[in-house]
């Protein structure tokens, strides 16, 4: 059951819950569509301002390759450490470009410290896929260590296409996917690198 907590946020329910419902159906499907998150994880916020670097996501085909057209939606908190987008819209809507790449609005902190995460869904052609991008609200940012790869996040496929984590090097990263069987029911999983967190038994 898709159930939105807050009363009046009709437009929010008619957005995302025929995505969320779409799970079951489409996951003894082959084929699917993954996120990549390019830009935002993990990311410190300093309350009550905004973002220097907006959330930024690549959508992917079965195969690793790019996908044009899909539509990204970006849901952050209703309560508690969160914000909102400066378009001051929630959810926030985005198509991919040529690239497959959807960049969400710069974000504004609340005045809440503490942890939260902003729910990314992808949809393209009847296929469904989303991930939870982790961010904080905090009074001072710590200054993190110059390193050599750039880490990127893989969302669950919806669909039993792939799911897996990327490492990359510079702008030269490489990236492998495995596929379920055809037919095979696949339950929606989000990997971090070496942390897989499958979906409610």
């Amino acid at each position: 059951m898709c159930r939105v907590r807050r009363r009046g946020l009709r437009l929010l329910s008619m957005l995302i819950c025929p995505l969320l419902l779409a799970e079951n159906a489409l996951s003894a499907q082959g084929g699917g569509v993954a996120i990549l998150v390019l830009e935002g994880n993990k990311a410190q916020n300093l309350i009550s301002e905004q973002t220097h670097k907006p959330i930024s996501v690549r959508v992917v085909d079965g195969a690793g390759r790019p996908v044009s057209g899909a539509e990204v939606i970006f849901v952050p908190p209703e309560f508690g450490p969160g914000g909102t987008f400066v378009t001051e819209q929630s959810p926030v809507a985005v198509t991919t470009n040529p690239q497959g790449v959807a960049e969400a609005p710069r974000f504004l902190a609340n005045s809440t410290t503490g942890n939260f995460e902003i729910q990314v869904i992808a949809s393209y052609m009847g296929n469904v896929s989303r991930l939870l991008v982790e961010q904080s609200n905090v009074t001072s940012v710590k200054k993190k260590s110059s390193g050599n790869k750039k880490l990127v996040i893989i969302s669950a496929v919806i669909g039993g296409g792939v799911a897996a984590a990327f490492a990359a090097k510079g702008s030269g990263g490489s990236s492998t996917s495995s596929s379920p069987p055809t037919g095979a029911t696949t339950a929606p999983t989000i990997t971090f690198v070496n942390t897989t967190i499958g979906a409610p038994q």
